[in-house]
């Protein structure tokens, strides 16, 4: 059974491209559609993108930007903070669900579109991004834990160690004195 070809819609396409949100391979990706195919309409009738935000690069080191790298506890706390910030989403898409899922249905013609947007506020989404989340909360409340018992008696150790006390390191062992005379 050959298969069907199914019509391209380049009014979508070209919406997508002119607006610059997504990338071309994404618009290819979502149109079935292969990303040269794209580019070349596109240079063939002139479809310019809107201004690209500018990404940080992952290649680039963080030198090279400009920006200080960042403190181990200042980044927990952001990291706290946005996680903190989507469990609010969360909670704002769960309990507006049935009203997020009439208004897509309602709205949406484009049937891939719109199928795709109810599997975004889909339960299984909804339970892997609490998951999700759950578990950075947890990497970022153990980044921040102080340390174990046998840490903290090592670092005391060191500390007597180096200072001046009962325990402290003398220079060297003690020097037999021996007279004779």
């Amino acid at each position: 059974m050959p298969k069907e070809n199914k019509p391209i819609d380049w009014d979508g396409i070209e919406r997508d491209y002119r607006a610059g949100a997504m990338s071309v391979r994404d618009i290819a990706r979502w149109y079935s559609v292969s990303h040269t195919a794209i580019n070349k309409k596109a240079k063939a009738e002139k479809w310019l993108r809107a201004e690209q935000p500018k990404h940080l690069d992952r290649r680039e080191p963080v030198e090279r930007l400009g920006r200080p790298v960042e403190t181990s506890p200042d980044l927990t706390e952001k990291g706290k903070t946005l996680a903190g910030r989507m469990m609010d989403e969360l909670d704002a898409v769960t309990s507006l669900h049935g009203e997020l899922e009439d208004m897509i249905c309602a709205e949406e013609s484009d049937s891939r579109r719109r199928h795709a947007l109810l599997k975004a506020i889909s339960l299984g989404e909804r339970a892997k991004t609490l998951k999700d989340i759950s578990a950075t909360l947890k990497t970022f409340n153990e980044a921040a834990a102080p340390a174990g018992k046998k840490a903290a008696r090592k670092d005391a150790a060191a500390a007597s160690a180096a200072g001046s006390g009962k325990f402290a390191q003398r220079p060297g062992p003690p020097k037999l004195v021996v007279d004779n005379k």
